[in-house]
């Protein structure tokens, strides 16, 4: 399945053991609906398997970015679940520390550890 806003591109992928959720572009107010849509419909197919979110092609996010992360780590929280981030670009990586929200979801640095850490 893939998503195309006018800035960000969501490509969802059921290659491994988790899904993988691609993202290429700015996570911003004007593409947070489409992409709320989407990894709220990946979470209701998963059940308990982590959810793993690429945002190496991401180098910008805003706070309706941050706030789509949380209500999807929430949601996944309470499914069983759980939101890995792999390999956030280094200005989505500082903006994740800024807010402590490092200390929140897990985070690893690259997807093959993502879907390792997924098991």
């Amino acid at each position: 399945m893939a998503v195309h806003s006018a800035d960000l591109s969501v490509q969802v992928d059921h290659l491994g053991p988790s899904p993988l959720v691609r993202l290429s572009g700015d996570v911003d107010v004007e593409s947070t609906p489409e992409l709320t849509e989407t990894l709220k419909a990946v979470l209701a197919t998963i059940g308990t398997q982590p959810l793993v979110l690429d945002l190496t092609e991401v180098e910008f996010m805003d706070s309706s970015g941050l706030g789509v992360l949380v209500g999807v780590h929430q949601q996944a929280a309470v499914q069983g679940s759980a939101l890995i981030l792999a390999g956030p670009h280094p200005r989505v990586a500082k903006i994740l520390r800024i807010t402590k929200l490092d200390k929140v979801f897990t985070v690893v640095d690259s997807v093959d550890q993502a879907m390792v850490a997924g098991v």
